[in-house]
């Protein structure tokens, strides 16, 4: 993929390939009914307190989307299944494109170098995934999603203080179903993705899955000489590279990527249950679709939606591609032995390896004054062991764990900024993680329960520096004084849980909780000089949540209502303006980011979950959040950074909802039309601390439809739909360092698109 005549690579032929061979594979096999095994009597099962429990039993604010859901709204990533989720903002990153921001309940991260901690702990099939790196993770073949609001520190447990987000894949059943789906759309949309469920034995079943994807890029990269050719001042060398008419070299959002998961399930007996999970994905897509909206060259600034001037160039004659990479393989083990109906103990074993890397033109035009490559290996090991069981017939259940966590990450780049700072890096992190933790659960009378948890966490991180001149290896200029400076991080937390429920009908369960979260601090990753070489504590979460769960008007309605209290301290912001203390201070720089335990807030907010069923057939579903953000103190270098106590965190929205309606229609040959229209509404946030109106994201709805049909023994599906029906140009993140060098880009949504998916199952 090249400015010049962007083409598919190999890695996207592949893809189709490999989904193809899958379905392929399917089609072979015999007829079978596909279950997803994720409902029981229309109500979504969940395992957020380690037990299989109804999500209306459950006494935690939580959504949870059905995989028959996900397919039927389309829904591709977990930012989809945000967009309707209840104060949840997942976003994609703009500055540091190696991972997402994702915020829950005003508690997240939006950095994603490895000297920070997620703020919403991100897990699939009990794994969890430790950096936010490659943790878009697409929707292939999935059960359910669970996400949890509000702090996990005692189950979940490792920087899940926002909440959790939970993906768990359907198991092999060793039936023979399957299915092999096609979609095409709008820029060129292809996409295939297939399954197929084979059984080896009586007691060993194997499920095949995998998807391929390309999608043409929406922001058009066009030739400043050629665009504006009035603009082009003498002495300027920008040479024309466009070779047609629309003056055009390539494009930005673009999608290239597949994936393949085997996953083995051995049962012997009703005891023992072993699940073994291999994966591996493939992403070479273009950058983040970005528009630069200031820039130290105002000519650069863009002129019209969905265009941008950078060419991804130096003054120097160093020269990038506008790509971005995440490949990632991963193995994992869950080991299930029952004792007992009463006594189970689960093991699972996980190594994840990771490489992310993304280009950055920070002017946004073809001066070539600022680039930066990123690379970023990653590897994480991680085994939980846990004991679950009950004693006294269900008086009392428990469980018992114990967590352990240890990964090593390179922060690598190639940095160049005009006219003096130039230099490579290569800076090693290591991060460990030990936890134990306890939860009982206690049924005084069979309509109650009272819960309560502990978990005890050590960390441990250290960062060094590597800085080097990319020409002569040695130390770099201003910087070389960093190069082989090591930072260490440690510090533990003892988190708890305290809850109670009480079901006073079929229709109603109310519930109240009280707990803690707890996210790990580390090392200001940007410094310039040693003496920047300096840790920053952990924040911490203490939670008050009241809420009810309910099923009335004989089941027509279900309404779930969730309202909170967070008292949230140590809040680790990131300065982009300047190292705190201003130009007076001995160790401050211009251009260093440098994060700090920013003070003290409360989060208020109540939501609202519901589903009507007025007849049969007809479907609506919807939410609504409201979120409260108030600083009741701010540390001395907050202050010095320009945040003030009426600002608000990042990502903070205050009001959120989503609406969907759906009118299944039954034909006379017992096939279906079921018409769906959806949309999401977010209020207006900021993407920096320092909020500003540069980096100040509108509110913005988005409407979406589509149509689907069912034939009547459901083997084969179509759907049809558009997303963004308004076509609205709208940004949902920004890269503000105007104080820094003039420059900011705010990423864009898509505009309207148009899709077409065919599905056989089998």
């Amino acid at each position: 993929m090249g400015i010049l005549g962007v083409s598919a690579p190999k890695a996207g032929r592949r893809a189709l390939f490999v989904a193809a061979s899958i379905g392929a594979i399917a089609a072979a096999s015999p007829a079978a009914a596909q279950d997803d095994g994720a409902k029981d009597n229309d109500d979504i099962i969940v395992t957020a307190q380690f037990r299989e429990q109804r999500l209306q039993d459950t006494p935690i604010a939580i959504t949870a989307i059905s995989g028959e859901d996900l397919e039927n709204k389309a829904l591709t990533s977990i930012a989809d299944v945000g967009a309707s989720a209840p104060n949840v903002n997942i976003q994609n990153s703009s500055g540091s494109q190696g991972g997402p921001t994702i915020y829950i309940r005003g508690v997240g991260q939006y950095d994603s170098n490895f000297a920070y901690e997620p703020g919403v702990g991100v897990y699939v099939d009990d794994v969890y995934h430790g950096v936010l790196n490659g943790s878009l993770f697409d929707l292939l073949d999935l059960e359910r999603v669970e996400i949890l609001r509000g702090p996990q520190g005692t189950l979940a447990g490792k920087n899940s203080i926002g909440g959790a987000i939970k993906l768990f894949s359907r198991t092999p059943k060793g039936d023979g179903s399957g299915y092999v789906s096609a979609t095409y759309g709008s820029l060129n949309r292809m996409e295939l993705r297939g399954a197929y469920d084979i059984g080896l034995s009586d007691s060993l079943a194997l499920r095949v899955t995998g998807f391929g994807k390309r999608r043409d890029g929406y922001v058009d990269i066009l030739d400043f000489a050629c665009d504006q050719p009035g603009a082009v001042l003498p002495g300027d060398n920008f040479p024309t590279q466009a070779t047609n008419s629309g003056c055009k070299i390539g494009t930005l959002g673009g999608i290239e990527a597949f994936g393949l998961r085997a996953a083995l399930r051995f049962a012997p007996n009703d005891a023992l249950e072993i699940n073994l999970i291999g994966q591996i994905t493939r992403d070479h897509s273009e950058v983040m679709p970005i528009e630069q909206t200031a820039s130290s060259d105002p000519r650069f600034v863009v002129p019209r939606p969905y265009v941008y001037y950078g060419t991804f160039d130096s003054d120097i004659g160093w020269n990038e591609e506008p790509t971005t990479k995440s490949d990632m393989q991963s193995i994992s083990g869950k080991i299930d032995y029952h004792f007992s109906d009463h006594l189970t103990l689960t093991s699972i074993t996980a190594y994840e390896d990771l490489f992310s890397s993304w280009i950055g033109d920070t002017d946004g035009g073809p001066a070539g004054s600022g680039i930066t490559r990123f690379n970023q290996p990653y590897h994480q090991f991680t085994q939980e062991v846990r004991l679950s069981g009950d004693v006294s017939d269900g008086f009392l259940e428990y469980t018992l764990g114990g967590f352990y966590f240890d990964s090593l990450g390179k922060v690598g780049a190639r940095l160049y900024s005009a006219p003096v700072l130039s230099w490579n890096q290569d800076d090693p992190v290591s991060n460990k993680s030990k936890a134990v933790y306890a939860q009982l659960i206690v049924h005084p009378v069979e309509a109650m329960s009272v819960i309560g948890g502990i978990r005890y966490t050590d960390d441990s991180k250290t960062y060094t520096f590597v800085r080097l001149d990319p020409i002569t290896g040695l130390p770099a200029a201003i910087v070389g004084s960093l190069n082989g400076v090591s930072g260490s991080y440690s510090g533990d937390s003892t988190d708890w849980r305290l809850g109670v429920d009480y079901r006073f009908s079929d229709e109603l369960m109310v519930y109240a909780n009280f707990s803690t979260g707890y996210k790990g601090g580390g090392i200001n990753p940007r410094p310039f000089i040693p003496g920047q070489v300096v840790p920053f504590n952990s924040e911490r979460v203490k939670a008050y949540e009241v809420g009810f769960k309910s099923d009335l008007a004989d089941n027509m309605i279900r309404l779930n209502v969730a309202a909170f209290l967070n008292k949230y301290s140590g809040i680790i912001l990131v300065d982009a303006n300047g190292y705190p203390g201003g130009p007076g201070d001995p160790d401050w720089f211009p251009l260093s980011a440098v994060p700090f335990n920013a003070g003290t807030a409360d989060i208020k907010g109540i939501e609202f979950e519901t589903t009507i069923e007025p007849t049969e057939g007809l479907t609506f579903n919807g939410s609504l959040s409201y979120l409260d953000f108030d600083y009741k103190s701010l540390d001395p270098n907050a202050t010095a950074s320009g945040i003030t106590l009426n600002y608000v965190a990042p990502y903070t929205s205050k009001w959120r909802w989503s609406f969907e309606a759906a009118y299944e229609i039954s034909l006379a040959n017992g096939s279906s039309i079921t018409p769906r229209f959806y949309a999401d509404y977010t209020s207006s946030y900021f993407t920096d601390p320092v909020n500003a109106s540069s980096n100040f994201i509108k509110g913005r709805t988005i409407l979406n439809a589509n149509i689907a049909y069912a034939s009547a023994d459901n083997g084969w599906e179509l759907i049809a739909g558009v997303t963004n029906i308004a076509d609205k140009h709208y940004y949902f993140n920004a890269f503000d360092i105007i104080s820094i060098n003039g420059n900011n880009s705010e990423a864009v949504g898509r505009p309207r698109e148009f899709f077409v998916t065919v599905k056989k199952n089998f």
